[in-house]
């Protein structure tokens, strides 16, 4: 009974480290040329407080869980979505932050590459990044907050397709 366990468990093991495998250190090299170019992009709209070139940086309809919701809750979800109307009226606003800006501008490509965590999403079997910064320090009120961009390569380009916060 005991190897059997014990086979299960390393077999289950091996499953996760060939999905791991998927999407790597080597997957984000292979990626990291068009990353560079998203980063890039990203720092000068949010720099030049462009809202069209952000919204070029998007991929319309985008979850997100902190946004601001505008005049009336239309639904229960604990998130909104994010359209390219509600995008234009006020949820670019989200990008302007000051501790993003910081964060943005003290992060230097392709050093710093490692900003961008990858994950595999066994949906669509491919590999997507996600980027964060620490929008709320942690004291003794409050355990601190991050928030989060999800992005994905779309047509050959990357765009933001999600942010959320934690916790």
């Amino acid at each position: 009974m005991t190897r059997q366990i014990l086979s299960f468990i390393s077999l289950f093991m091996c499953f996760d480290l060939i999905g791991q495998q998927k999407c790597d250190s080597i997957s984000r090299k292979d990626d990291s040329i068009q990353l560079q170019a998203f980063w890039t992009n990203f720092a000068n709209a949010v720099n030049t407080r462009d809202k069209d070139k952000l919204s070029n940086l998007c991929h319309f309809p985008f979850n997100c869980d902190y946004c601001v919701i505008d005049t009336n809750k239309e639904n229960n979800r604990p998130y909104i979505k994010v359209t390219r109307a509600s995008f234009d009226r006020s949820q670019y606003k989200i990008f302007f932050t000051e501790r993003l800006i910081k964060e943005i501008n003290r992060r230097r490509l392709p050093r710093d590459i490692f900003i961008f965590q990858p994950n595999f999403n066994t949906v669509d079997k491919q590999c997507h990044y996600s980027f964060s910064y620490i929008a709320r320090d942690e004291n003794r009120e409050h355990p601190g907050q991050q928030h989060f961009f999800g992005i994905e390569k779309i047509k050959g380009q990357f765009k933001i397709t999600s942010s959320w916060t934690l916790p």
